[in-house]
């Protein structure tokens, strides 16, 4: 057969012009939303290039998406106070966290799991668009259920659309994701976050943009294995339960659970209950992802959703797609997703890094900060984010004087962080895992630290 071709591809465009900036209350939303809160925008995070404001006092560090999290046991009070963040993602609702408490009643943060919950909806409705439970069917369809026809927002409601025929357009408590060619959302949303004294962190203001579509794709290739579908919708879990990413598998397990869930206490896919297995994602040292990957193609997956690192997910994408499996990612944002000849089978719910990291220039900018370093993980997840902050971050004006990739199996990382204090930079934007927890003390005994 084939393999599965994906829509003609756009030209990049300038992200600049389709941001806009809206302003945010506190964790709660007063209505109850699982969106952004309305308001005016207070400032813009495109815009014609501009030199940056004077410079803001004391030094400044800056996280993302992949080390944003809660600290509270890991540092002394106060360590991270005033430390902004950026991560993709929609204003949470206290309704959704509820509900995703009830699957997991130890959650700590909620970090990826909309997008989790997403995916799978979005997986389901393809099934049930296409009248057929295969990865082949699903990936043909993935796109159609998250554009062009009548707005949905809930898994039962878009299911009876389909039913009666209706062409549909979900839009999830992660956001729009109208899915483009790519298979990445064409719209996303960019939360901006502060940490307090407690070293967690809370919601200052909400970015959403659009998002370019690629081009020069790598031709797709054959697949190799395409079966008509069983009549049983099966999901994948290829999320971390170990390894630097472990922190953020709680939340994305208890999404994918809720979606199965709430799928089927409202009729299943195309008349049967869906289920799900779990295996562990890992992070790559040692990689686990491969053999895991393999136990949920032998389980009968129909769609794999993860991993939630991109590195692991490029090292196990040639499997799932050539096995004619869909796969699609709460968590995945590198850039290099873009152009992967994927056969039409490889989707994600978090946007490229091409959003998240003008956003974070952006947002240096508006703070005053004139130079900046960048600390970046050296693969493909660190070095596409710190490639993106740094071209938007000096299209603006900034500097980046210093730009240093680090291996994550370093036994430290003093080299690095001496490199930065020569250089004395406004600011230090961190692009890190779990090492965060090592490196943030090296930058305090180099004088680097928040503040300082």
């Amino acid at each position: 057969m084939k393999p599965l071709s994906k829509k003609a591809r756009l030209g990049i465009v300038a992200v600049a012009s389709t941001l806009v900036l809206a302003a945010c209350g506190g964790e709660d939303d007063s209505d109850g939303d699982d969106t952004p809160s309305g308001g005016e925008s207070s400032s813009s995070a495109g815009g014609e290039s501009s030199a940056p404001p004077a410079e803001a006092a004391g030094m400044q560090l800056y996280f993302v998406d992949g080390n944003t999290a809660n600290y509270t046991e890991d540092f002394d009070p106060g360590t991270l106070e005033g430390v902004k963040a950026t991560y993709p993602g929609a204003e949470l609702g206290d309704d959704f966290r509820q509900r995703l408490l009830g699957v997991d009643k130890k959650l700590k943060d909620f970090t990826y799991g909309p997008e989790s919950y997403d995916a799978t909806i979005v997986a389901a409705l393809a099934a049930i668009a296409a009248g057929d439970d295969s990865g082949t069917a699903i990936g043909s369809n993935m796109a159609d259920v998250t554009g062009g026809g009548e707005k949905c927002t809930e898994f039962k409601a878009c299911a009876d659309l389909l039913a009666d025929g209706t062409d549909i357009d979900y839009d999830g408590v992660s956001g729009p994701i109208d899915l483009n060619s790519t298979g990445s959302p064409s719209a996303a949303t960019i939360g901006i976050f502060e940490y307090g004294a407690d070293n967690n962190y809370a919601p200052v203001n909400f970015v959403t943009g659009q998002i370019p579509d690629a081009a020069d794709v790598k031709p797709d290739q054959e697949i190799a294995s395409v079966k008509k579908g069983d009549g049983k919708f099966v999901v994948g879990m290829l999320l971390p339960s170990s390894g630097d990413l472990a922190f953020l598998g709680p939340p994305e397990f208890a999404g994918v659970e809720l979606a199965v869930k709430e799928i089927n206490e409202n009729g299943g896919v195309n008349g049967s209950q869906a289920t799900s297995i779990r295996a562990d994602s890992g992070d790559g040292t040692p990689n686990i992802a491969p053999s895991e990957t393999d136990k949920l193609l032998s389980g009968g997956a129909d769609v794999v959703i993860g991993a939630a690192s991109s590195s692991v997910s490029l090292s196990v994408i040639d499997k799932i797609t050539q096995a004619g499996v869909a796969q699609i990612s709460p968590a995945n944002t590198s850039t290099a997703f873009d152009t992967y000849a994927d056969s039409g089978l490889y989707f994600r719910t978090a946007p490229s890094d091409v959003l998240q990291g003008q956003v974070m220039a952006s947002t240096l900018i508006e703070d005053g900060k004139q130079s900046v370093a960048i600390l970046a993980r050296q693969d493909s997840y660190g070095e596409a984010l710190a490639e993106n902050v740094r071209s938007f971050y000096e299209e603006a004006g900034g500097s980046v004087v210093s730009y240093q990739l680090y291996s994550p199996e370093a036994a430290n990382y003093n080299a690095e962080v001496q490199a930065i204090a020569a250089e004395d930079p406004d600011a230090i934007i961190l692009i890190s895992f779990d090492e965060t927890k090592k490196i943030v003390p090296a930058l305090i005994q180099a004088g680097l630290g928040q503040g300082e």
